[in-house]
């Protein structure tokens, strides 16, 4: 069997799931059975599954086919009716598929972050593909609810669900990240945590300056580039954000003191207008704003401030106070 594409994912407490936007929006980790570090991070989206997939065991174990890697897919949806009439399962028969791999799957977890790639898992999976009719062309999911699962109704993995890879415009509305400044050895950095991207992902985020209509945004000369620019980059590693060259090693956050600023970005009645105006020695309240590729259109913008001191050069160097936040 053809471990490549497939990949597996446990919800539930304590096995990279966490809960989304109150009911019915999940994150999970995938992991590709056929081996490789990094996961596909997704949300799996019902009208009633957070009524199941709150405890604090494993609830549901979720196998993904047909995907060779996170490039290959974006959404997988699916309806209840077609749900059911594709894998034909009753009640206990598929009661019995879930308590059979979720108990093989959730003794690996501790055998290091692919657990999913254990010959165990393999062959659970091999026993679970008799079970079900996965399409031969194109990406397929199912979602194995657990016994602990049915005592709240087995019906609600029959209803419409949808599996979508995090870092499109779906994870950014349902599971937007939180972010602070801190001061580290006299520098200012950017931490943000919770960033609905894949592994290895650039993420370009934007300063806004608080204004009384449409935040001016800072713009910047980065280190070893000649000229200015509205954004800054960074790179994620397990959804937090590190300094763009890094791999994920060592602390997170981005220098901002390393970049100096050279000026404003003013949105006005007659366009966009490039100042050359820069706060010395003086404070600001500034936000950030992450940008869909390398213009000022947003995936998300957070409306808190965070009251920051610029040097005699301009340079950012400090924050007052600041904590997590959205």
């Amino acid at each position: 069997m053809n471990f490549s594409d497939k990949w597996l994912g446990l919800a539930g407490g304590g096995f990279g799931f966490s809960a989304i936007a109150g009911v019915g929006v999940y994150q999970l980790n995938l992991w590709n059975m056929g081996g490789g570090p990094v996961p596909i991070r997704a949300l799996v989206i019902g009208k009633r599954l957070g009524i199941t997939l709150q405890a604090e065991t494993a609830h549901a174990v979720c196998l993904l086919t047909g995907v060779n890697s996170a490039s290959d897919f974006t959404t997988i949806g699916s309806n209840g009716l077609d749900w059911a009439l594709a894998f034909g399962l009753k009640v206990d028969a598929l009661a019995k598929s879930g308590s059979t791999v979720a108990g093989v799957l959730s003794k690996l977890t501790k055998f290091g972050d692919n657990w999913a790639a254990n010959e165990t898992a393999k062959k659970a999976v091999q026993g679970l593909m008799g079970d079900f009719t996965f399409s031969p062309t194109a990406p397929s999911f199912v979602l194995l609810p657990t016994p602990a699962a049915f005592a709240v109704g087995a019906g609600v993995y029959y209803e419409w669900q949808e599996l979508s890879k995090v870092g499109g415009d779906l994870g950014w509305k349902y599971s937007p990240p939180v972010w602070k400044f801190e001061n580290r050895g006299g520098n200012l950095f950017l931490r943000m945590s919770k960033i609905p991207a894949q592994d290895g992902d650039i993420l370009n985020f934007e300063t806004r300056v608080d204004g009384w209509g449409i935040d001016d945004v800072i713009r910047f000369i980065p280190p070893g580039y000649g000229k200015a620019r509205t954004y800054l980059s960074g790179r994620v590693y397990g959804g937090k954000l590190y300094e763009l060259g890094s791999t994920g090693k060592g602390k997170p956050g981005v220098n901002m003191t390393t970049s100096q600023p050279a000026g404003l970005s003013t949105s006005g009645f007659f366009g966009i207008e490039n100042t050359k105006d820069v706060v010395k020695d003086g404070f600001m309240d500034l936000s950030v704003s992450v940008c869909k590729g390398i213009n000022n259109i947003y995936h998300w913008s957070s409306d808190r401030y965070i009251k920051v001191h610029a040097n005699g050069d301009g340079r950012l160097d400090a924050c007052v106070f600041s904590t997590w936040g959205d």
